[in-house]
């Protein structure tokens, strides 16, 4: 048995299969947590003797318990509160294949709401690949059902729509300029604006729609966590865009309410945040506490693939014209990371196309060349996707860097990406088990939720199995150990959030954050790994989900 010294445990589980995922693989009967701790592991009898006239005792029936999982990518506050506030238009979650059925949803909203008063709505990342239209509805299609009321529906977070009343509002006409970064698409025999509009030039939208207040954001961000609980996630590192869902977490902090941990990540180009501000103000990476802390900063280099707007040296497949947009230039690029880099706040950038990823490693260098610093844990979100060169990979381990894939857009949309980018760019798609090769350090985000759920148990499978959703088995080479898989979401998650002194294993002295599940991951089939029922989420010793 392994213990500190501690008063009486607040919780003892025992009788089960404790997994460690610590590096020696230890697996234990029973532990002990107190003050939000693990304080003993070892034998069932010899835990249950520490016990005092309060404690808690769980009896895990043979169930496997693990390290509380971590999401290193979500977009929650913000698509959190969209579940609970937006017509639902996902065709991952509804009965939404048509644009008639699209337009019915928004028919029966408006008819709830005064004339004049928004309606906005959210569908899912490459809907118009799955609509039988095959295509996004456009501003004639909503004006033709809504001529009354401005109307916005987002596709995933690359793509938004407006009708005629949402577009006068926001100011755009056929004269309008597209944005640097963004791109407002246009009826090619008439130059009139289609109604729909790629990355910044969503930004021109935005400005007049309506934004979620903070009791709608507390709401949303409860909502959310608790759909996280239950699939076992006990940290999420959020990117944010304002300053609103930064106060709508303290309040929930403040109220006990937040039974996660965030880390949070403001996005600091095309937001209400800049990264002047933050550094100003003397901010830095770690600043907070173990359940709300700073995690970096967030910016976005291209477009996302979603919207066919990453940016590729070639261009895409089914749309030759197009390479993708590039929303930061390099000069401003290069600026904006080494500020950062230099006030002690780790940068998070957004590169998806292989023009992206040279971007972003030219950013990184030339910081690192004029400010060298090794535990800066600087990451590339989406980078090991696809395009993985070994120049690219040699540049990532030199200059340590951490990469966040997310198999989770392979396992949803990889058949559209197929279609979009050709079989050459994805012959080594999400090749997990050549980036781990090379010493890539990757950990598993979801770019949920919104799109699809928070749920890194599929994202294990999917990286084990390769099965997909949409039926094929993606690259089957790259195939990656149910060990290396869940340290995508446990022990390397916890690196990434320089939070591997405390969280990541269940071992004495770390926060006693704990998944029980009704299954054990090691003994089933890899592709069964997303069916796992979550039977216990116990956060800081408390226990926070039970189904």
């Amino acid at each position: 048995m392994t213990q500190r010294s501690t008063p009486y445990p607040d919780l003892i589980l025992y009788n089960g299969k404790i997994r460690s995922l610590a590096p020696s693989g230890a697996v234990y009967e029973s532990l002990a947590c107190a003050g939000g701790r693990i304080v003993a592991v070892g034998k069932s009898d010899d835990i249950r003797k520490l016990s005092g006239p309060d404690t808690q005792q769980i009896d895990l029936k043979k169930r496997t318990a693990i390290p509380g999982l971590t999401d290193t990518h979500v977009h929650l506050a913000e698509k959190g509160t969209a579940e609970k506030e937006l017509v639902d238009c996902r065709d991952f979650y509804t009965e939404v294949h048509s644009i008639p059925e699209i337009l019915e949803r928004l028919k029966k909203r408006a008819s709830e709401l005064p004339k004049g008063t928004w309606v906005v709505a959210h569908g899912s990342p490459m809907q118009d690949f799955r609509l039988k239209d095959k295509r996004f509805p456009n501003r004639n299609d909503l004006d033709r059902v809504l001529p009354d009321y401005p109307v916005s529906i987002s596709f995933g977070a690359h793509i938004t729509v407006g009708n005629s009343k949402a577009l006068a509002l926001a100011g755009i006409t056929r004269d309008t300029p597209d944005p640097a970064g963004g791109a407002i698409r246009r009826d090619p025999q008439g130059g009139e604006p289609t109604g729909e509009l790629h990355e910044r030039a969503q930004l021109i939208l935005r400005k007049v729609m309506p934004e979620f207040n903070y009791l709608q954001l507390k709401n949303g961000i409860v909502f959310a966590l608790d759909q996280c609980l239950e699939r076992g996630v006990t940290t999420i590192h959020d990117i944010v865009r304002s300053g609103e869902p930064v106060r709508a977490y303290q309040g929930l902090f403040r109220e006990g309410k937040l039974h996660a941990r965030v880390s949070l990540l403001p996005r600091v180009i095309e937001s209400h945040i800049g990264s002047r501000s933050l550094i100003e103000l003397g901010l830095a990476t770690g600043f907070g506490n173990e359940w709300l802390r700073i995690g970096g900063v967030k910016m976005s280099i291209d477009g996302g693939i979603t919207g066919r707007n990453a940016c590729f040296y070639e261009p895409y497949e089914d749309d030759p014209s197009n390479c993708g947009i590039i929303r930061i230039p390099q000069d401003e690029l290069n600026d904006t990371v080494l500020k950062c880099h230099q006030a002690g706040l780790r940068c998070c950038v957004h590169a998806i196309g292989d023009r992206a990823f040279d971007m972003a490693l030219d950013a990184y260098e030339t910081a690192l060349q004029k400010l060298p610093r090794k535990d800066h844990r600087h990451r590339i979100e989406h980078m090991g996707n696809w395009l993985s060169t070994p120049e690219r990979m040699e540049r990532i381990v030199r200059s340590g860097i951490v990469a966040i894939p997310n198999i989770s857009i392979g396992y949803y949309v990889g058949d559209a990406i197929l279609d979009c980018l050709g079989e050459r760019r994805m012959t080594k798609s999400f090749p997990f088990r050549t980036l781990l090769k090379n010493g890539v350090i990757i950990a598993g985000g979801s770019d949920a939720p919104g799109y699809w759920p928070v749920d890194p148990l599929r994202d294990i499978a999917a990286c084990v199995s390769r099965k997909m959703r949409w039926g094929e088995v993606l690259v089957p080479e790259e195939r990656i150990s149910v060990a290396e898989a869940f340290a995508m979401h446990t022990t390397t998650a916890a690196f990434a959030g320089f939070e591997e002194a405390y969280k990541g294993t269940l071992e004495v002295g770390k926060l006693a954050d704990i998944a029980v599940l009704a299954e054990d991951p090691f003994e089933i089939p890899g592709e069964r790994i997303k069916d796992i029922k979550v039977d216990l989420t116990i956060v800081g010793g408390e226990v926070k989900y039970q189904a």
